[in-house]
């Protein structure tokens, strides 16, 4: 067995209607909060089921909603400069994973001084300031990972600050965050689930605890996601949010691979949304890869809920991927070829920035720069 490390400090909170308990984790972290969120978080009232736990204890914290879909650096300098000003020495962070990647870069900032593209390499000198995570979608596992993902808007590719120091205090998972959440981010950050959950096991720094945590997520969101769409039934809402911390967990301590290459590449060129981005290239991705490790394939197929024993490895794991596709589809994740920002004069540049990312390498199969150039442009011109 190969050796590894598995690090996991951050407090987990969890279930229906925990969200009461903000209060209490407010007075342990610090005496003055920054509640970090967005403008659409607030017209949900989502953030006032929250501040209304803290306005009945008392707690003292000011508000910063001045958040964008994939977090650029400008925005959260502007972040830390406020808390500096404030006087703020905790965050809470009520959203999705840019709310959280925000609230995690700015505590590096408060902590450690500089500008975000100082701490790029995994060079945090100290802990962030603490943060209380409270996700709002069951897709980012954001909350239990140690990177805040930043859009570097002077090259329009998406950084990473990381490492231990970058680690939540608590995350608060309820379910009821995502009670009225739309059906189809529901979906698109369910399929970010389980993207973050196949790559953490199929990619080659898993381990035997990431794969373990990562299987069982697989297992939760193939019986629960749709429903959780459809019907919003509780049972599947609450598997949905365990299943997204899990895939957190799990990724945070092995790997994602070619898919976040190339979600990352979109999102920073042409700010997709990373759960969309994934959602739609977990197929068509995962199907280049299966030579790379046709078991694990097979075993995530059978996770899924597929009858594998009289299928050889490769049939298995090929209607694994034939499944993640009809769940796109039944979520109405968009294809490729119908997104009318993609440009095929822009391939050859996200193509580079794929090949070039980090997880690239741990990908079941190395893929390079024509591999990537290859994909688009079979996926732009699909069915024509």
């Amino acid at each position: 067995m190969k050796e590894f490390e598995f690090f996991t400090p951050t407090k987990i909170i969890f279930g229906r209607g925990s969200i009461h308990k903000v209060a209490d984790e407010a007075k342990k972290a610090g005496t003055k909060g920054l509640v970090v969120t967005d403008n659409g978080m607030i017209a949900t009232g989502l953030v006032k089921k929250v501040t209304d736990h803290l306005d009945k204890a008392d707690i003292n914290y000011i508000l910063w909603s001045d958040i964008v879909p994939n977090p650029r650096d400008i925005d959260i300098e502007k972040g830390a400069a406020f808390a500096t000003e404030k006087k703020v020495d905790y965050l809470i962070a009520i959203g999705g994973g840019s709310s959280m990647d925000t609230a995690k870069a700015i505590g590096a900032l408060m902590t450690n001084g500089g500008k975000c593209e100082d701490w790029y390499e995994g060079n945090l000198k100290k802990q962030i300031a603490p943060l209380i995570c409270i996700p709002t979608t069951c897709g980012t596992g954001s909350e239990v990972t140690h990177e805040s993902i930043v859009n570097n808007t002077k090259t329009l590719e998406k950084d990473c600050i990381w490492g231990p120091q970058n680690s939540v205090k608590t995350a608060i998972i309820d379910s009821e965050m995502i009670d009225h959440l739309p059906g189809k981010i529901l979906g698109s950050t369910g399929m970010d689930a389980l993207t973050h959950a196949v790559e953490a096991y199929v990619c080659k720094a898993s381990n035997i605890l990431t794969d373990a945590i990562a299987l069982k997520a697989i297992q939760m969101i193939g019986k629960h996601l749709v429903p959780a769409v459809k019907t919003h039934n509780e049972e599947s809402l609450d598997a949905m949010m365990a299943a997204s911390t899990m895939a957190g967990m799990a990724f945070g301590n092995s790997d994602v691979a070619s898919v976040h290459s190339i979600s990352e590449a979109l999102g920073g060129f042409y700010d997709i949304p990373h759960g969309v981005a994934n959602a739609m290239m977990l197929a068509p991705v995962s199907r280049l890869s299966i030579s790379g490790n046709p078991q694990k394939y097979a075993d995530v197929a059978a996770a899924l809920g597929i009858d594998t024993k009289n299928m050889s490895v490769i049939e298995a794991a090929n209607a694994g991927v034939d499944l993640m596709q009809k769940m796109a589809d039944e979520l109405e994740i968009p294809h490729f070829k119908d997104l009318d920002i993609i440009d095929p004069k822009d391939f050859d540049r996200l193509a580079k920035t794929a090949a070039n990312a980090d997880e690239t390498f741990d990908n079941p199969v190395l893929m390079n720069k024509n591999d990537f150039k290859k994909l688009f442009e079979d996926l732009y011109n699909e069915g024509k």
